[in-house]
């Protein structure tokens, strides 16, 4: 922690009681259902990660303060939402540490929750994370990053009714008042360690992404079924039985087809050429988290795969970096003093 920090959380604690949060990140492993035959749509596995992570301190105002080296804009707009639903009088916010915004880790998500919270608990307003996802607006397509900041570990949900709960296959930022969809499995993750990589390639967001889900859905049923079979007799089985082998394989298999290809496909070559070269030198499992640009590794000696991947990325035109880290099987940190 550095020293302007310290100094800033002594000034917040002077004016009210402090809390501190520190929220996971998330891997969106992928879309199950993107064609709706079945009456649902969306449908999402994923699982909560201990880094990168928000960590936000906060302390009760008569007015918002923002303290974001990235996030002053949207926290503002949060806060906003937040003052209008509950009419507390305002907030000094800092961000501390910060998840990469557009890189695979939910950090919309996970920074809406993490604020919703801190203003749920300086004011008293008593209220479940999920009537704090509602507030904010998060889970119209995917509730991974929902129950990752409540309860961690590994996610599945089922997805929305289709086409009455959600009439489009837009995200959620574009999907206008759709509510979370139910969890159907949590389940804490084995302790493995996982690499994280991010090379530097483009960011799918915005109006970019809105149009690749108007352009390319409804996806053929068929590639929902591939997928809903490889989760159900590959995937959570290996999280089960701890099978990091297995799991891998079903990783890898999820990168091939469906909307995860599509996902791979609109980065353009370099995402691709990254997770080659990490199962070409020793990943059981390599996969990109939602859009990507952020991949996760899993294999036996990640330290040794972690000091190639950095010399790879070194080599790229664009660069990247890489750590390591565990999964979340908590979710969030609060602390109030």
């Amino acid at each position: 922690m550095s020293g302007l920090a310290d100094t800033s959380r002594r000034r917040m604690n002077a004016d009210g009681n402090l809390v501190i949060i520190r929220t996971p990140a998330r891997l969106h492993f992928a879309l199950i259902d993107l064609n709706g035959s079945l009456g649902r749509i969306d449908g999402s596995i994923g699982l909560a990660i201990n880094d990168p992570h928000f960590e936000i301190v906060a302390t009760t105002a008569d007015q918002i303060q923002i303290e974001s080296t990235q996030y002053t804009e949207r926290a503002g707009g949060i806060l906003e939402k937040l003052q209008a639903e509950y009419g507390f009088p305002g907030i000094n916010l800092q961000l501390v540490s910060e998840i990469p915004p557009h890189s695979g880790f939910g950090s919309g998500t996970q920074l809406a929750l993490g604020i919703a919270q801190a203003v749920n608990m300086l004011y008293n307003l008593n209220l479940s994370v999920a009537d704090l996802a509602e507030v904010v607006g998060r889970g119209g397509t995917s509730g991974i990053g929902i129950t990752a900041f409540e309860r961690g570990g590994f996610i599945l949900d089922g997805g929305h009714r289709y086409p009455d709960q959600k009439s489009s296959f837009l995200p959620s930022s574009a999907a206008g008042n759709v509510p979370a969809p139910p969890l159907l499995l949590r389940h804490p993750f084995p302790a493995w360690e996982l690499l994280i990589v991010i090379p530097r390639c483009t960011h799918i967001s915005g109006e970019t992404e809105i149009q690749l889900f108007k352009t390319l859905c409804p996806q053929p049923r068929s590639t929902a079924e591939q997928l809903s079979h490889l989760i159900l007799l590959q995937l959570l089985p290996a999280i089960f039985e701890a099978d990091r082998r297995a799991f891998g394989a079903a990783i890898n298999e999820i990168q091939t087809f469906g909307w995860k290809k599509v996902e791979i496909d609109a980065q353009g070559g370099v995402l691709q050429q990254t997770l080659d070269f990490l199962r070409d030198n020793g990943a059981m499992g390599a996969g990109v988290s939602s859009w990507g640009p952020a991949i996760f590794a899993v294999g036996e000696d990640l330290c040794v795969l972690k000091e190639q991947t950095e010399a790879f990325l070194q080599a790229l035109p664009g660069g990247g970096s890489c750590f390591i880290t565990r999964a979340s099987n908590v979710g969030a940190a609060v602390k109030v003093t």
